[in-house]
């Protein structure tokens, strides 16, 4: 379960609501104790008599009915089954429930004290504004800037000439090489490194010759990037990543390689250098892409997926190698047939 940081009436919770603040969500009735005290969100195996919790499929209503939570938000068709529970009737309860957090997360934010620890240091030139909260342990270098409301953790190293925009968030121990630049609203969760060198080499004289990286990463406003991934500098130019993708944990994007708007990176996801990724494109668990490729916009590929060529835009693909999805349906469809053929050719032998 999760603290909201302060006590909510249930009637409080509705008022939210009825402001328009939880948008696209137009009916509502609150059904039970308006004075009910909520002062966390659980899983409903974790709840308690505080708790809120939200039903939308049938197949989680058992845990729900068996559940202690005080208030649950879901739609009419559960209601009738939720007899002397409190409710909160919406029509897209998910949807309630997550912007019910991200309101209750803006307010815990607007509440932060912004402090510098003593234990910092910061490089000469660098430019900090009034409002930054910067944790112990920080290295920031030489000629940086920096914005408003910045969180710097623990741990963290920010390289000279980078930039940082308003409202960025970097957890403990985010490396930022020299010269990157971060938007505005970026979220680099633990461990990620930005800016590290590209994996090029050049074989000479019998041995790997190392090719100087010297471009930098740019990450364009409201992106996130999860625990333990990295983004390698370009050679020369930019490796870029674009408005509002988000990408997850352990995911590795090679040198020059761009990635268009609001396109999703699952883990464990893997781009060779100058690859190029269009808006709003899903790459799924480990999908490795080979290099200097173009996956078009709106595209889908499948998890586990290598890709050897170009992806038309609105593509869906999967396999290995990653195939367009009719025709590796097809594929697999016949080889479950391929042991009874097997045996047939055998006995006609």
């Amino acid at each position: 379960m999760k603290s909201i940081g302060k006590v909510l009436k249930a009637k409080d919770i509705q008022l939210l609501a009825s402001y328009g603040v939880l948008d696209n969500t137009t009916a509502m009735e609150l059904m039970g104790d308006p004075e009910v005290q909520i002062d966390n969100i659980a899983d409903p195996s974790e709840s308690n008599p505080a708790s809120l919790i939200f039903l939308e499929q049938e197949k989680f209503f058992e845990r729900v009915l068996s559940s202690e939570a005080g208030l649950i938000i879901t739609t009419n068709t559960f209601a009738a089954r939720l007899t002397g529970r409190n409710l909160l009737i919406v029509e897209k309860p998910y949807y309630t429930i997550l912007k019910l957090v991200a309101i209750m997360q803006a307010e815990k934010l607007s509440r932060l004290e912004y402090t510098r620890s003593e234990k910092v240091h910061i490089g000469k030139g660098t430019i900090l504004p009034e409002k930054i909260l910067i944790q112990d342990d920080v290295w920031i270098g030489e000629n940086c800037q920096l914005g408003n409301r910045v969180i710097i953790e623990a741990g963290c190293v920010v390289g000279d000439n980078c930039r940082i925009g308003d409202g960025c968030h970097l957890y403990p121990r985010v490396v930022v090489y020299e010269d990157c630049v971060l938007m505005e609203r970026v979220t680099l969760h633990a461990g990620v490194v930005i800016g590290a060198d590209g994996f090029g080499y050049l074989l000479m004289d019998g041995k790997q010759q190392k090719i100087p990286q010297i471009g930098n990463v740019i990450i364009h406003s409201d992106v996130e990037i999860g625990a333990g991934s990295t983004i390698d500098r370009g050679t020369i130019g930019s490796t870029v990543i674009g408005e509002g993708t988000k990408i997850d944990n352990l995911v590795q994007i090679g040198h020059n390689c761009v990635i268009g708007k609001h396109s999703i990176l699952c883990a464990q996801v893997g781009l060779a250098g100058s690859t190029i990724v269009g808006d709003y494109v899903y790459l799924a668990g480990q999908v490795g892409v080979a290099g200097h490729l173009t996956i078009g916009d709106g595209a889908m590929v499948g998890a586990q997926s290598g890709v050897a060529h170009d992806i038309e835009p609105g593509g869906k693909y999967f396999g290995y190698p990653a195939r367009e999805a009719g025709l590796m349906k097809r594929i697999m469809a016949a080889e479950k047939k391929l042991p009874d053929i097997y045996r047939a050719f055998m006995k006609n032998k």
